[in-house]
């Protein structure tokens, strides 16, 4: 088939896309839809195209993508950020008829599924190919598609387009290679830009970094939204807020709750399937297959809520999607806006509810810090490498940084222009480019991130509709107070003294929740050499510890809040005779087999009879003899002030000493007031397993409140 050579008729074929898309034979496109598929497919032209989630901007893309294909232009690669969304896109585009594929992770585990893909791109039986910005950077996808693809490329798509620039809420640095890729595109593709989340300064900043490109605006009002703040609410009132919302059906349908951390979707997905709702957690830690199932009993509604980190984010696509619920705030009101987004966009009412609690400020710190990697971090790692090449794992032991960051700021400084580093196979080496940290950028990348956390601190004080405040805040200033939310009706879905006999069931459930100690199973990068603990190997099975239990999340529920208060607030510090029952209730409850015979307590030169006099209480509860064989050598540092596996195993390297004490040989508990990296458990008890005790079970009173 040839391109249509006149407008009324391409319009009229890219109608039949759009119904073929839809199922709908009487469905009809939404103001902006075929102008923008016309800009594309007839004119050739690059839009940026800024439209409210759920408006169809992937109808845009798969229409022209259908139109072009048929008039004998090359494949469509769109550039996607997450797999949710790739997995509701491949679906829409096989029911317009086109053969989709990805190359991502997940496809990658099948055998033979990429070979399978590059052949069909070879033989030109793909009409679209998805991809993440990750896979811009790898060198055989580059050298597979040189010709496959990009030298025939019929429109390139940019999904979630925010992510290139650097003020957008949630920029991946990859997304900077789009840039790169762009300018060699010949004039006669068409490109598309999309977001839902950009204002003014994000714009342009993305139409700087393309270059040449149209800028479409809609109207970011959503009729269907009923918003809500409910702000000041403690951890339990939260939990007691979600039960009740959901068990009296106020929040209709099926949804998702957002929360920030893993530790706190388990959490609250365990609350709410004890009060006999149905829900499920969801972060990145579940299996992927696993999520795709979750996802998929969300979009059958099979189950009341996904309770989710931001993994479920961007392009999960369920029309009749009832509420979505933050159970903490977020970084930003383009975050924010993101995410309620996703509710009703095929139905008439969806509610949209912000619960705020003490400890969201000190989350979202977090991600205000991270904007850019540090200087300090930066010049730590090209140091480093000078030194001499070291992969990813070999930083950890010579960088004092979490992996995770460490990670960030190797893709942040590849990706610079020109990169003062190069990977060759694993190892990363220092080029002979000169590199100054780009210190103005980073400040006016943090002052950024400080205006929207402002911004978000002014929507939950509730003195402006929050449907308009969302709109002025992202750049539509024509939306007027819409008359729904809970500013507007001065009522909320759920009255706070509603839920006072349901949070004091949050606070006991809080008390009462199993928290599993998990078990180290490899030395870290460097290992211990003092001790002879090799670098990066297994640890022996007859060192290893069991599964340990503590009793409470630091600072979480009554006695995560007593914890902290009889360590850091008393003078001097003492655990209170219940903390002992509490500890010694839970440890009959757990009833680990085989039975422990002894307790040996963690020694500490600052506090040395904190854990020491709780473990001898302890042991008068349980009847069993307390033995202070682990002796503290010398000082360390304070654990929490080191940021990795090495840097936290080492810290304790020739620390500890071990006096063998009688009938060792028996099951035992090691006890310790906080568990948080790991290390200090793995450590002792493989001293004391190596000086001939039995299997040691480990019990710490708190769990750092963000380990999971």
């Amino acid at each position: 088939m040839t391109m249509p050579q006149s407008r009324d008729e391409f319009r009229a074929l890219a109608l039949r896309a759009m119904r073929d898309g839809t199922g709908s034979p009487s469905a009809d496109f939404r103001l902006g839809q075929l102008e923008a598929i016309e800009a594309l497919g007839y004119d050739r032209n690059r839009l940026l195209l800024v439209q409210r989630t759920g408006w169809g901007k992937s109808i845009v893309y798969f229409a022209t993508t259908k139109l072009l294909r048929d008039g004998g232009s090359g494949p469509t690669l769109i550039v996607s950020p997450l797999l949710s969304l790739m997995r509701n896109q491949l679906e829409l585009a096989a029911r317009m008829g086109l053969r989709a594929e990805r190359l991502d992770s997940d496809n990658q585990k099948i055998a033979g599924e990429w070979e399978r893909i590059y052949g069909a791109l070879e033989r030109n039986e793909v009409d679209v190919l998805l991809v993440s910005p990750e896979r811009l950077a790898n060198a055989t996808f580059r050298e597979r598609a040189q010709d496959q693809l990009f030298a025939r490329l019929g429109l390139l798509v940019v999904d979630e387009a925010h992510c290139i620039s650097d003020w957008g809420h949630d920029f991946r640095p990859h997304y900077r290679l789009i840039t790169q890729f762009v300018r060699f595109l010949a004039r006669n593709v068409p490109m598309l830009a999309t977001t839902a989340t950009a204002d003014e300064r994000v714009v342009e900043d993305v139409r700087t970094q393309l270059g040449g490109i149209e800028v479409v605006r809609g109207k970011l009002g959503r009729d269907s939204l009923h918003l809500d703040v409910i702000a000041g609410l403690s951890y339990a009132e939260r939990l007691a807020w979600l039960a009740r919302a959901l068990s009296d059906n106020r929040l209709p349908g099926s949804g998702i709750i957002y929360t920030l951390t893993t530790r706190d979707a388990n959490i609250v997905a365990e609350w709410l399937r004890s009060r006999d709702i149905d829900a499920q957690a969801y972060h990145g830690k579940i299996d992927t297959l696993e999520r795709a199932v979750r996802e998929q009993l969300l979009l059958n509604n099979r189950v009341k809520a996904l309770v989710a980190t931001s993994a479920l984010g961007m392009g999960y696509d369920k029309g009749d999607l009832g509420f979505v619920v933050h159970f903490q705030s977020t970084q930003s009101v383009v975050h924010y806006y993101q995410m309620v987004g996703r509710a009703g966009r095929a139905i008439e009412r969806a509610y949209c509810v912000l619960l705020t609690g003490s400890e969201d400020d000190e989350i979202i710190e977090y991600f205000v810090r991270s904007a850019l990697p540090s200087e300090e971090l930066v010049d730590d790692i090209l140091r480093a490498i000078v030194e001499q090449p070291r992969s990813n794992a070999m930083l950890m032991a010579a960088v004092n940084a979490p992996k995770a960051k460490v990670d960030r700021a190797l893709e942040f400084l590849a990706l610079e222009t020109p990169s003062p580093i190069l990977q060759i196979e694993t190892n990363w080496s220092r080029t002979a480019v000169p590199y100054e940290y780009p210190v103005e950028r980073a400040r006016a990348l943090a002052a950024r991130r400080e205006e929207e956390r402002a911004l978000m601190t002014a929507y939950a004080s509730g003195e402006k509709c929050l449907m308009q405040f969302l709109g002025h805040s992202l750049g539509d200033t024509s939306i007027e107070p819409c008359g729904r939310c809970g500013v507007c009706t001065g009522t909320a879905l759920v009255e706070v003294g509603e839920i006072e006999q349901e949070a004091e069931l949050a606070e006991d459930f809080l008390n009462h929740r199993e928290i599993v100690l998990s078990v180290r199973k490899q030395w870290p990068v460097g290992g211990l050499p003092s001790y002879g603990f090799g670098s990066g190997i297994r640890i022996a099975t007859d060192l290893r510890s069991e599964e340990g239990r503590a009793l409470a999340y630091f600072q979480l529920g009554r006695s995560g809040r007593r914890l902290r208060s009889e360590k850091y607030l008393l003078t001097p510090a003492r655990f209170s005779e219940k903390t002992v029952s509490e500890a010694a209730a839970l440890i009959r409850a757990w009833n680990p087999q085989p039975s422990p015979s002894w307790i040996v307590p963690m020694p500490s030169l600052n506090r040395p009879e904190l854990v020491p006099e709780f473990a001898e209480r302890l042991g008068e509860e349980l009847r069993l003899p307390v033995h202070r064989a682990l002796r503290k050598i010398f000082a360390t540092e304070e654990q929490k002030g080191m940021e990795n596996s090495s840097f936290q195993a080492r810290n304790l390297d020739g620390s500890l000493e071990v006096t063998p004490f009688t009938d060792m040989e028996q099951p035992g508990f090691f006890v310790d007031d906080m568990y948080d990296s790991g290390w200090t458990v793995a450590v002792a008890v493989a001293l004391l397993r190596r000086a001939g005790a039995g299997i040691v079970y480990p019990f710490t009173l708190s769990k750092a409140s963000g380990r999971e």
